[in-house]
């Protein structure tokens, strides 16, 4: 499990991220550079949308701090639009926040927003 679980910290930080921020500036890598670089946007969200369909969670049966940062990506990407929006994500997001754990540190959050 310990590599799947690295795996998808370092899918998220690296080709995830990059996909999003490409979709947030509107950027279209040529397909001669998406080999070097990470596969294109399109490949990105298919190989996440397979992770997040395969299991109940990204690395497995076991919430871990890869669905922590993975599942965040999902849901901000969800909610601005730079994760395509897919049933597999959308019930990915809700298996990630639908826990008590999460719902404690955004009544933590929302706490300290100005009032």
């Amino acid at each position: 499990m310990r590599a799947a679980y690295y795996r998808w910290l370092f899918f998220a930080a690296g080709p995830l991220e990059a996909a999003a921020i490409d979709q947030a500036l509107g950027l279209d890598i040529a397909p001669e550079m998406r080999r070097g670089w990470y596969g294109g946007r399109a490949a990105v969200m298919n190989a996440l949308e397979r992770a997040v369909s395969g299991a109940c969670y990204i690395a497995g049966e076991r919430f871990s701090a890869a669905d922590v940062y993975c599942g965040s990506h999902v849901g901000m990407g969800l909610r601005f639009g730079s994760i395509e929006n897919r049933p597999a994500f959308s019930e990915y997001w809700n298996r990630v926040s639908d826990r008590d754990a999460y719902r404690r540190a955004t009544a933590l959050d929302d706490a300290l927003m100005p009032k």
